[in-house]
């Protein structure tokens, strides 16, 4: 079945614990989206810390710092009709939320669950917004 493409952007914040399949959540939604012909960028945490987040500790003030940088790039790839899936271990609600309300269009997934079946509800969650 085809697609249309759609020009809505959409943030989906893959959060949990290291190792709890956030990255496999975003690489397999990410090949999913393609698929339907869907812009599509994934903002790896790991990687995101290597460039973008370089230089940051683990204390909670360069943790929060780590998460609006990665905030920001994704808001601004959700403003240009980018579905963009972070994936990053973001422990403290309050900075979810405050990158939530800067980028609107968001959808958050908690990692912790078998992987086949957190893509069917992700895909459905997407769908329903776009």
């Amino acid at each position: 079945m085809s697609h249309p493409r759609s020009n809505t952007g959409l943030t989906v914040w893959f959060t949990g614990l290291s190792g709890s399949g956030k990255t496999t959540l975003a690489r397999a939604l990410e090949a999913e989206l393609v698929a339907r012909g869907q812009d599509v960028e994934v903002l790896d945490g790991d990687l995101m810390r290597q460039h973008v987040c370089k230089g940051l500790g683990c204390s909670k003030q360069d943790r929060d710092e780590n998460i609006r940088r990665i905030g920001f790039v994704a808001g601004l790839l959700t403003r240009h009709g980018v579905v963009t899936l972070v994936a990053a271990i973001s422990p403290y609600r309050e900075i979810r939320d405050e990158v939530r309300r800067a980028i609107g269009s968001f959808i958050e997934v908690y990692a912790n669950a078998p992987v086949e079946e957190s893509v069917a509800k992700v895909v459905r969650a997407v769908e329903a917004r776009l």
